[in-house]
């Protein structure tokens, strides 16, 4: 899971290049420096870090989220260089590692025939947006409608709110985000910054932690391979027809939406908001133990009806009528 949503971060930054150079995998040079440091808060509470350096990104996390009446622990952390990818999961002790997949994306890019090339680009520029919208913080610095600036650990920031996402992007330096929340279901979910710094990071940001014993990705023994792939299905008829499919099915919801022809009234909302409620508080443990105690407890009343039956079976068996001569 980790090492598709790493390959999918990385195919966001070329979505989001696909208009301003011919092979959109060959990016120009980073000079990102910067550490920001984060508050999670909503029903995700917790820290989070992400560190930049050039052509280097590190990020973790540290939080619980309440889901099904069970509060969750994670702790995550990734971080990508030049020519390789790591992720893990520090709780589990888990981690994988592969190639950095973009040189390969490059190569298998130039390697698409003129036809491919032109349907790539044409799904890319559909899907980009999207993407840019789920995966690339710097694109979201011209995203949805602007809602004002803010100060956000000592820096300025442009807020900008699409769908039901807000984002304040730091005005000067790196156009990394300060904030970011929204709703997800019925789950809410905030990540402020709590400090910020525009100086390269310490060595210790790029250091990988101990006791994690790395795996390899899925498809890094052939990363050529692998990338070949995932170009090909980007520059596929196949992906071509999905988001066309995709794209009837948007304005299909649109339409039925609008034909409803009125927003939620507040007893409406309420009675949602109360819903999610009930399920972010729902513990499925204790519903099972609950049924699991029951099932027993009718199972041991079968078994002694069953009993009471069978020895009254074996009494009248035993009392026998007389006969009548």
């Amino acid at each position: 899971m980790r090492e598709g949503i790493v390959t999918l971060a990385l195919l966001a930054v070329a979505a989001n290049q696909t208009l301003a150079q011919p092979n959109p995998f060959k990016l120009p040079k980073s000079t990102i420096k910067a550490q920001v440091t984060y508050q999670l808060t909503g029903d995700q509470k917790g820290t989070a870090e992400t560190a930049f350096d050039g052509s280097r990104m590190m990020s973790k996390s540290s939080s619980t989220i309440k889901m099904m009446g069970k509060e969750t622990k994670s702790s995550e952390w990734t971080m990508v260089t030049e020519d390789s990818m790591y992720t893990a999961n520090l709780d589990k002790k888990e981690g994988f590692a592969g190639p950095n997949l973009l040189p390969h994306y490059a190569k298998a890019y130039d390697g698409l025939d003129g036809a491919g090339k032109q349907r790539f680009h044409a799904n890319m520029k559909d899907m980009g947006a999207l993407m840019s919208k789920a995966f690339n913080v710097g694109s979201m610095a011209s995203l949805g409608d602007k809602l004002g600036e803010r100060t956000i650990a000592g820096e300025g920031c442009e807020d900008r709110q699409f769908a039901g996402f807000e984002v304040c992007t730091m005005k000067r330096g790196p156009r990394v985000s300060l904030r970011t929340a929204g709703n997800l279901v019925c789950f809410r979910f905030e990540q402020t910054a709590t400090a910020v710094s525009l100086s390269a990071p310490p060595n210790s940001a790029w250091e990988k932690p101990v006791g994690i014993d790395f795996k390899p990705m899925l498809g890094a023994q052939d990363a050529d391979s692998a990338a070949r792939g995932m170009v090909g299905y980007l520059a596929s008829q196949q992906l071509s027809d999905s988001i066309a499919a995709g794209k009837a099915a948007m304005e299909k919801a649109k339409s039925e939406a609008a034909a409803k022809g009125r927003p939620m009234t507040d007893e409406e909302k309420a009675q949602m908001k109360q819903a999610c409620e009930m399920l972010k508080n729902f513990d499925m443990n204790k519903v099972l133990a609950g049924a699991w105690q029951q099932m027993k407890r009718e199972l041991g009343n079968a078994a002694v009806d069953a009993a009471k039956q069978g020895a009254t079976s074996k009494l009248r068996g035993l009392i026998k009528k007389p006969r009548i001569p």
